[in-house]
C-alpha cells in the first residue's frame, strides 16, 4: 500500500494518505502525548471518489490523475497544510473518526 506524507508548513507530516481496499481516499494521523500529563490522539478521514475532482480543481491540479498523484503533487507544492485544514474545516467531503485518550 502507498502512503503519501503530507508535509505541513513546518516542514513535519501533518497527515499521511493512502487508498482503502474500497478505492477512497484515507488520511490519517496520531499524535502521542509528550508525557504522562498528556493524553493520545489518533483521527482519519475517508474521503470517497466522487470528491477526488474537486481537490485536484482546489488546487489548480488536472483532475484526470490518479488521486495518489495529485495528493503527492499538492505536498510537493508546499500545500500540505491546506490539505489539511480543508479536511479539518470540512470544505472537502470526508468522514471523520477520531481517538481521544486520557492521562
Amino acid at each position: 500500500m502507498t502512503n503519501i506524507s503530507i508535509i505541513g508548513d513546518e516542514g513535519e507530516p501533518v497527515l499521511y494518505a493512502s487508498m482503502t481496499s474500497e478505492g477512497n481516499l484515507f488520511f490519517q494521523f496520531e499524535l502521542y502525548g509528550r508525557n504522562e500529563n498528556e493524553g493520545d490522539y489518533e483521527f482519519n478521514y475517508t474521503v470517497e471518489p466522487e470528491e477526488f475532482p474537486k481537490i485536484a480543481h482546489k488546487f489548480g491540479l488536472n483532475p484526470e490523475d490518479p488521486i495518489l498523484t495529485v495528493v503527492q503533487q499538492i505536498t510537493d507544492m508546499g500545500k500540505g497544510e491546506e490539505l489539511s485544514r480543508a479536511l479539518s474545516e470540512d470544505a472537502i467531503k470526508r468522514k471523520l473518526w477520531s481517538w481521544l485518550s486520557t492521562p
